[in-house]
């Protein structure tokens, strides 16, 4: 009964090893608490949300000689009951900075671009001339987690800095730092602000769907912090996006418009 208890609940909450709130240790699980630094006011939740995190988490006995860890609250608003150990009793590891560290790394979700472009993806663009890209400005933040189990924490942060547009078969890849400017309908296409263009040289007519597959990416850059005066700087953290661009010769524009 006990056992099947434990399986069930560590299938529940332990789906993804530690999201909710415990660490696997060998055979067993260590219970800790996380905390999403970005979001003030909600300390010790677990990564999914929705309820209070694990307070007051300490060892039962069980059948079978299991042990298992039962906490006041859970991610879910609910008292957690699997096998393993609190931290802080007999036959706990030392829980380090470090070990969490891979936890907050986990809870650290930096987003995909949102990206827009002139002219818009939905129509065409034309060789020679510039098309401009640029991310959503509301993406453009900066980010961080918090793991913690007890008095011993590791916060990671991370920054956009960098905007890469691949536009892929053999065209030049453009970086731009920071995240571009909206293109300015009150200005020309040459007359524009923004350094975040690319001048395509060969139309997209002869490749697979008469489009090109462009990928734009954010570079992030990472560091971390934690108790006892660990941390450091991380290596850049990179999310990227595709979507489909149609470009036609520019000659095909002097025709339309003669």
């Amino acid at each position: 009964m006990h056992a099947a208890l434990a399986l069930s609940v560590i299938a529940c909450l332990i789906a993804a090893d530690d999201e909710n709130g415990a660490s696997r240790w060998g055979d067993s699980w260590v219970a800790f608490g996380t905390h999403d630094a970005s979001r003030p006011g909600q300390s010790g939740s677990g990564s999914h949300g929705g309820g209070g995190g694990l307070t007051n988490c300490h060892t039962i006995p069980g059948a079978n000689g299991i042990t298992y860890i039962q906490c006041d609250a859970g991610p879910r608003g609910q008292q957690n009951l699997f096998e393993g150990i609190a931290p802080g009793e007999p036959g706990a590891p030392v829980v380090t900075p470090e070990m969490l560290l891979e936890q907050a790394l986990k809870q650290l979700t930096p987003p995909a671009p949102m990206t827009v472009t002139a002219p818009p993806r939905d129509r065409e663009g034309y060789t020679g001339l510039k098309h401009y890209f640029w991310a959503e400005r509301e993406q453009w933040r900066p980010i961080s987690a918090r793991a913690t189990a007890g008095p011993v924490w590791a916060e990671v942060a991370a920054n956009p800095t960098t905007l890469v547009f691949s536009p892929g078969s053999g065209q030049k890849t453009i970086s731009c730092k920071g995240p571009g400017l909206p293109y300015d309908h009150s200005r020309s296409p040459d007359a524009q602000k923004s350094k975040c263009w690319h001048r395509f040289t060969r139309s997209s007519a002869k490749l697979p769907g008469s489009q090109y597959t462009v990928t734009v990416s954010i570079v992030w850059t990472a560091s971390w912090v934690g108790s006892g005066g660990a941390g450091g700087p991380l290596p850049p953290i990179t999310t990227s996006a595709t979507f489909p661009l149609r470009i036609a010769e520019g000659q095909a524009l002097i025709q339309r418009s003669t």
